[in-house]
């Protein structure tokens, strides 16, 4: 769902490391890229000691699930679908070998979509090119409404 994690004054870059997250530094300000290492077999390996901002951070669907708006099926309903549709981006955005490409989702597509072909001598690429980039699209706007919070939520639940 996000490109990066911005870690938090009350997280220690060293313990985290330690716990084998792959820490970025950009402008003084450390990072994790996404997809989160530590995520593995559908859960966090590293919950109790997660950094600060994933400890703060609510989706909408588990605000909806807490609020009775929606039911725990329901929302991991939604969750199945996203985990559907981007692993079939997934497959899409793959090279022209299979092998998987490195980094976020969105920027595996994006790197796919920008790759140049021959429409005459691989037509079948047209066709998937297109699909990857109506997926995408599709997936960006699923997050919006179902997960993602408004930047302003966002900001007031986590402190820069």
């Amino acid at each position: 769902m996000f490109h990066t994690v911005r870690l938090q004054p009350k997280d220690t870059p060293a313990e985290l490391a330690a716990l084998g997250l792959k820490l970025k530094r950009k402008h003084r300000q450390d990072y994790i890229l996404q997809p989160c290492p530590a995520y593995r077999d559908a859960h966090c390996s590293i919950y109790a000691d997660r950094p600060e901002r994933c400890r703060l951070f609510e989706c909408r669907q588990l605000q909806r699930v807490q609020t009775g708006e929606v039911t725990e099926a329901h929302a991991l309903e939604r969750i199945r679908e996203v985990q559907r549709r981007a692993a079939h981006l997934d497959v899409l955005s793959r090279r022209s070998d299979g092998s998987l490409r490195k980094g976020p989702l969105s920027k595996r597509c994006e790197t796919a979509l920008a790759e140049p072909f021959d429409a005459t001598t691989h037509p079948e690429l047209v066709a998937e090119r297109e699909a990857l980039a109506r997926g995408l699209a599709e997936l960006d706007a699923l997050l919006d409404a179902e997960f993602r919070l408004p930047t302003k939520e966002v900001r007031s639940a986590t402190p820069e």
